[in-house]
């Protein structure tokens, strides 16, 4: 499933985004979501609550916070979604480049403006390294592989903890482990699997975790999970 967040404050432009957008990924068969925020403030407040996308589409011109500092925002918290930023006047371009923005498009969006971008985005994304499971709700999930800080298991589900979302798959944790490179990732329980690029620290018993948060680490398994932290730092 790609994610995508649609940001204008202009209801006729976030209609023409979305169905643009929408028609693109029905013509490649791609299954999308899209979300749709009238200002840069209901989009931070999604984000806070868990939201997360593949791709932002973002007008730069709106009322309060506009376009460009909603992508500073964002990049400024380590935020590294895809944008293309939507304008109406071309001299506001370069002001954003420093958000790293994969596009800028003039008003009025087009299939032919946008598929292009689009495409763009969909062959970076499956160009990186992924882990993809069934979703619950039937379906693939896709997970680039450096955004995965663990994987759990919970109330039978599989859950898979990123740096922007959480999401509950399907399967059996051993399956995911299978698909994930060794040499990256370490099951330390027998209900986790963290990755080892997010660890920042170890105690007893547990992988403390950039950012915040904790894995725990199966008694048994906790000299190996030293070993296996140390050796992957190297």
């Amino acid at each position: 499933m790609y994610l995508i967040a649609v940001c204008d404050d202009v209801e006729r432009d976030r209609a023409e985004m979305a169905a643009v957008t929408a028609a693109f990924m029905k013509e490649n068969g791609v299954p999308c979501e899209i979300q749709r925020f009238r200002a840069s403030e209901e989009l931070l407040d999604a984000k806070r609550r868990g939201g997360a996308w593949d791709l932002i589409l973002l007008d730069i011109m709106m009322d309060g916070q506009d376009g460009i500092e909603l992508a500073d925002t964002l990049r400024a918290h380590g935020d590294e979604t895809d944008l293309v930023f939507i304008t109406s006047s071309p001299e506001y371009a370069l002001a954003g480049y420093q958000s790293y923005p994969v596009s800028y498009l003039l008003k009025p969006l087009t299939l032919d403006k946008l598929g292009p971008v689009l495409a763009r985005c969909l062959e970076r994304r499956r160009k990186l390294p992924c882990l993809v499971l069934d979703a619950l709700e039937g379906g693939k999930v896709t997970f680039p592989l450096g955004g995965i800080r663990f994987i759990e298991v919970f109330r039978r589900e599989l859950v898979v903890h990123t740096k922007d979302r959480t999401v509950s798959c399907a399967g059996p944790l051993s399956a995911a482990l299978e698909a994930l490179p060794a040499e990256g990732f370490y099951r330390c329980h027998r209900s986790f699997v963290v990755g080892l690029a997010h660890v920042s620290g170890i105690q007893r018993y547990r992988f403390l975790l950039r950012g915040g948060g904790e894995v725990p680490i199966a008694m048994r398994s906790y000299q190996e999970a030293q070993e296996r932290w140390l050796s992957f730092l190297e």
